[in-house]
């Protein structure tokens, strides 16, 4: 329980670390001036896990961690810690703490995550060094308005409980960093929350924020801003002030545009906007050339501006369940791109600038309208996962045999009569699923595919062939629901094949 208490405590410090302290010259400055530990030092303190252990060392003990021993009261005898600078009680079951804990005058980090926290203990407002206070996952219902008092606290994690008002005293917490109230009842912040111009972390997901006011505008080092879940109707055009913002998380709003002031954020790398109610997007879009991710899933854009070809950095790229009818022709400038999402759309064909997306690993077209494929798509040597289904194929091209680094191919409901003997040449394939289409055979080449471990023809009702399989040892699961392979067929295969233990076909 020690080695596993002791390895959690790491980690912890070690995020902590990166978000807290405001450069080494601040830090330094600060440290003449006070008894202040960074988070490294506290991390390097000796670790007491023993309560009983503690207090036989009642003078040295500056760090107990006392986490995931089911305690259901605050222990008395931790008041005999006077130098105590590092509480840990997360996953315990504790009610309350009690005013006593402002004897613990030294403490500087209080943990009490996931326990059973009715109400913020106030008295935690008087210890004058707390820096890092985690509340996290309790039932909290109010902060107290002395919560102004903790003028050195830099990191406050309130997320899951059940707040429905931030005090406008928060503001005075001036030297804070990182502020997690996520996943409350909010319905707004306070205006003098502005006053946190250091904040650099701020997550208010999942709440019932509908409104952000100029305040936002304040925060100009905020690297990470998470708003996801919220009832946000649009942003302020003080977005225009964060130019360190890397991480801007903005799904399942109600949000009909995007400001041009997007285009301001040039250090912008992550933009998830999904699951709101998007027509367009601002050209502005094509400045954020640090941009990695972009996610759009679920609104009903039915077009890309052109400038889109600017992001010559993303990654990832998620236009899933819109209403796109067409990619620009541009979309082959992103050549970083990874990840291409483009599910759910009206998508009738696709643009030969495909091919030019190299780097492609992952690409997503199910539920389009596509009747055929380009044959330029054969340049992107680096997919693994290409998913076609419920689409209008007729046929596929050749050069899909130059995937051979595919893993996963799912041409699940086509009109597919006949496959390429290139099939062949899909050496890494994995998984292929081929049902609900309109095939009377598979190529015999079909039987070099020797990593095979999942097939799936089913609904293939003319199929009445399946070529030699008996070099495909790997296969684990094969579906020949309603298609016409006989059953002596089908019991030779699982004599041949001992190993394909599921086996899937309609009774002749």
């Amino acid at each position: 329980m020690r080695t596993t208490r002791h390895i959690h405590s790491c980690i912890f410090f070690a995020f902590l670390a990166g978000v807290l302290f405001l450069g080494s010259a601040v830090q330094t400055r600060l440290q003449a001036q006070t008894t202040l530990l960074d988070t490294a030092q506290m991390s390097a303190l000796q670790t007491y896990t023993s309560l009983d252990e503690a207090v036989k060392n009642a003078d040295k003990v500056q760090k107990l961690d006392l986490s995931g021993l089911q305690m259901e009261e605050f222990p008395a005898s931790i008041l005999k810690l006077s130098n105590l600078v590092v509480l840990i009680l997360d996953a315990n079951r504790i009610k309350s703490i009690p005013p006593a804990i402002a004897k613990l005058k030294h403490l500087q980090l209080l943990s009490a995550n996931a326990n059973l926290l009715e109400s913020f203990p106030r008295d935690v407002t008087k210890l004058a060094q707390l820096q890092i206070l985690q509340l996290g996952r309790n039932t909290i219902p109010a902060l107290p308005t002395d919560i102004g008092l903790l003028t050195e606290l830099r990191f406050l994690n309130l997320q899951s409980n059940v707040l429905t008002a931030i005090p406008a005293e928060l503001g005075k917490c001036t030297k804070l960093v990182h502020l997690d109230i996520s996943n409350n009842q909010l319905s707004s912040l306070p205006t003098e929350l502005g006053q946190a111009t250091l904040l650099e972390y701020l997550d208010a997901s999942r709440n019932r924020i509908s409104i952000l006011g100029a305040e936002l505008g304040s925060w100009s080092l905020l690297q990470a801003l998470m708003l996801e879940g919220n009832q946000l109707k649009k942003l302020p055009p003080e977005l225009a002030k964060l130019v360190k913002l890397k991480r801007l998380e903005l799904g399942t709003n109600q949000m009909e545009e995007l400001p041009v002031e997007i285009g301001k954020l040039a250090e912008l790398q992550s933009l998830r906007i999904f699951g709101n109610a998007l027509l367009v997007l601002p050209s502005e879009i094509g400045k954020l050339v640090n941009l990695a991710v972009l996610d759009l899933n679920g609104n009903p854009i039915t077009a890309l501006p052109s400038e889109i070809s600017n992001l010559t950095a993303l990654q990832i790229l998620n236009l899933g369940s819109c209403k796109i009818t067409e990619l620009p022709a541009g979309i082959g400038n992103l050549a970083r791109l990874e990840k291409l999402q483009l599910t759910g759309n009206q998508l009738a064909k696709l643009p030969a600038d495909i091919g030019k997306l190299v780097n492609l690993q992952s690409l997503t077209l199910n539920g389009n309208s596509l009747i055929a494929l380009p044959n330029e798509i054969g340049n992107l040597t680096k997919l693994t996962n290409l998913n076609l289904s419920n689409n209008r194929l007729t046929t596929v091209p050749p050069e899909i045999g130059r995937f051979v680094n595919l893993q996963t191919l799912i041409l699940t409901r086509n009109q597919l009569a006949a496959l390429p003997p290139d099939m062949s040449k899909l050496s890494s394939l994995q998984k292929l699923y081929l049902g609900d289409n309109k095939l009377t055979s598979l190529p015999s080449s079909i039987s070099a595919l020797t990593d095979l471990q999942e097939i799936n023809v089913s609904k293939n009702r003319e199929l009445s062939k399946l070529p030699d399989m008996i070099r495909m040892t790997r296969l684990r699961k094969l579906d020949l629901l309603e298609t016409k392979v006989s059953k002596p067929d089908i019991d030779l295969l699982l004599k041949l094949l001992p190993q394909t233990t599921e086996v899937k076909y309609s009774d002749q």
